[in-house]
């Protein structure tokens, strides 16, 4: 919500009544919970201040030169306040705006006496002293632009968004802020329609479970994808809620609050946790990412007591940066990031530490912004829901499916596609976990039968995301419906949906304990050579804003078989055939298109191998 200047000066003075003053024992009064001299009143100023090239109001405090967050207002930034808190965040600067008109002041004259406030002033989610003066409040400008550490120097940019520079000859100082790309809406769509758009189309069959990607992580399985589950995923008998999967899973996902300071596993995972061989993923969640810094008693109990549970542990710290407030300062999010994988591999070398993002994003957040470095992940997680809507709109136009992923393009593997080009672009190696997903199963708003539209989706995610991603050793699925959200997610009524899920479980490359080994690894038919007597086939078919209704497979001319659903598996009979060339067939039917793709089977005695034809 944006706050304009009258309605920001009345939430201040309402605010301000409501708040004591915090004053230390030597006197200094402590502004904003930052231990400040004592400052009487805000006086004007000869110093001279530019934002973004543009004249800003200046004034002075405590000899400090500062602006008031209601000029900055102007300049394109989102003045709010909420919860004893007051929020600035950093928008576009207007369209035609040529800055205030600053007149030339004698410096020295006072404006206003200050108040004393223990109101906290955030600047892109980055506490900042301020001063009050019950109508107005003030920040120094220096300290906004100050790069206080080398990734400061590095990014170019300080904690709260902005570098700066001073010319004492002319008492300038020129702010500058960053600020997050603009949108060209034309070069996404069209850098969308190159990543979904064409039809794309792959034959797979079983190798060794050897033949998997393997980065050597901690808590990775050497080869497979670990079955993975929210904690109250399935079912809570303390609760008197039966179970909704007969297997157990190879990985639980265990919420914590670092808002809240917990601590400890919630029901029933904390009591349970003993009966599972698994990993315990802990995802740990933060509204305020600078806060690490004044918690490290906090962060050495949870850590000490998620190791009592002697379990491999995978710590997911502040999460979907690129779609949060945790996102404003880019800055501060990869030093806090940095500060807490420091404190877990110096003091818990066993556990490993996850970023994770969401898989769309903000379209003027990329990931690139917010990503730590190498030494400081072990794991690459990603959010990543298949929605058939974008935000509850059920008339969402093919623009929006395409940039947002859903509707038509809401397809497990599509869901990937950024986040992988991410990695290639930087190199980034590392195991990859749908950290969070899910199939949406009811929207509240609409009451349409959406199976049709949900089941081929959620066995795109649990099977040609291994197919087309061997990098992915973890899918949690967020088996939850709340009441207040647009979307749920519960397959809890669900039970085809169960099916599928267990159906992957059990015949896929799936892990429902840790450590173990799959039963297979996914590799590309083309240039495999198989020994087996029976070669299990499995197509990787998408055909833009159209649904597979079938693959067939044929082998010189006769028809063997037609699947009619994700992964379209047919087990070929190799034992009988004759040495020699063979052609095997796959023919793809769509709504509308139809394909056909040719391989060369080549026996000798027991072995076949498999190649390309067209």
């Amino acid at each position: 919500m944006k706050i304009k200047t009258t309605a920001l000066v009345m939430a201040l003075a309402l605010m301000l009544c409501s708040c004591a003053a915090d004053v230390a024992e030597n006197g200094q009064v402590k502004n904003n919970g930052i231990i400040s001299e004592e400052v009487n009143c805000i006086n004007t100023t000869d110093e001279r201040v530019y934002l973004d090239g543009l004249p800003i109001q200046a004034a002075e405090a405590g000899g400090k030169t500062v602006i008031s967050l209601s000029s900055l207002e102007k300049y394109g930034f989102v003045v709010s306040e909420a919860d004893g808190a007051v929020k600035v965040t950093t928008d576009y600067m207007p369209e035609g705006f040529a800055g205030e008109d600053v007149q030339a002041a004698e410096p020295g004259v006072k404006i206003a006496d200050t108040v004393d406030s223990s109101a906290q002033v955030y600047i892109n989610g980055v506490k900042i002293e301020a001063y009050f003066t019950g109508l107005e409040v003030y920040v120094p400008a220096a300290e906004l632009g100050e790069l206080t550490d080398d990734y400061n120097r590095e990014f170019g940019y300080s904690d709260y968004n902005f570098n700066c520079e001073y010319d004492a000859g002319t008492k300038t100082l020129r702010l500058n802020a960053f600020r997050f790309p603009e949108l060209d809406s034309e070069k996404i769509i069209a850098e969308r329609e190159a990543l979904f758009c064409n039809k794309e189309f792959e034959l797979y069959t079983e190798g060794d479970s050897s033949e998997g990607v393997y980065f050597g992580a901690k808590s990775e399985p050497v080869s497979g994808v670990l079955a993975g589950m929210i904690s109250d995923g399935n079912g809570n008998i303390y609760e008197g809620k039966p179970k909704i999967f007969e297997n157990s899973f190879g990985c639980w996902s265990n919420y914590m609050e670092f808002d809240q300071r917990s601590h400890q596993m919630t029901m029933p995972l904390a009591k349970d946790i003993d009966d599972y061989n698994c990993v315990l993923c802990i995802p740990w969640n933060t509204s305020d990412i600078t806060q690490v810094y004044e918690c490290t008693d906090y962060m050495k109990e949870t850590l000490d007591s998620i190791a009592e549970y002697k379990k491999p542990v995978i710590i997911r710290f502040a999460a979907e940066m690129n779609v949060s407030n945790l996102g404003d300062s880019p800055a501060a999010y990869v030093k806090a990031f940095r500060f807490v994988a420091d404190y877990i591999h110096n003091n818990y070398p066993d556990m490993a530490v996850m970023w994770s993002s969401n898989d769309a994003g903000a379209l003027n957040r990329p990931m690139s912004l917010y990503y730590p470095g190498d030494e400081y992940v072990d794991w690459i997680g990603v959010s990543s829901f298949l929605k058939r809507d974008f935000m509850g709109d059920p008339n969402t136009g093919r623009n929006a499916q395409l940039f947002f992923y859903v509707g038509d393009y809401a397809w497990g593997q599509l869901s990937l596609r950024y986040l992988f080009d991410f990695m290639a672009e930087n190199n980034i190696h590392k195991p990859v976990a749908i950290s969070e997903g899910g199939v949406v199963t009811s929207m509240p708003y609409d009451s349409t039968n959406i199976d049709d539209w949900a089941i081929p989706r959620l066995r795109s995610m649990y099977w040609y995301v291994p197919m087309c991603y061997p990098e992915v050793k973890l899918i949690t699925y967020f088996n939850l419906t709340r009441e207040e959200e647009v979307y749920g997610f519960s397959v809890e009524d669900k039970p085809e949906y169960v099916d599928i899920m267990e159906e992957a479980f059990r015949e896929g490359p799936y892990l429902t304990e840790y450590p173990s080994e799959p039963k297979f690894a996914f590799v590309k038919a083309d240039g495999h050579i198989s020994t087996g007597g029976v070669l299990p086939l499995y197509t990787y078919s998408y055909i833009p804003e159209e649904y597979t209704l079938s693959v067939s497979y044929s082998v010189d001319g006769s028809k063997l078989a037609e699947v009619t659903d994700i992964p379209y598996k047919y087990e070929l009979d190799t034992a009988s055939m004759a040495d020699g060339k063979h052609i095997l067939t796959v023919d793809v039917n769509g709504e509308q298109t139809k394909d056909s793709y040719s391989y060369v089977l080549e026996k000798k005695g027991g072995a076949v191998e498999i190649s390309w034809e067209g």
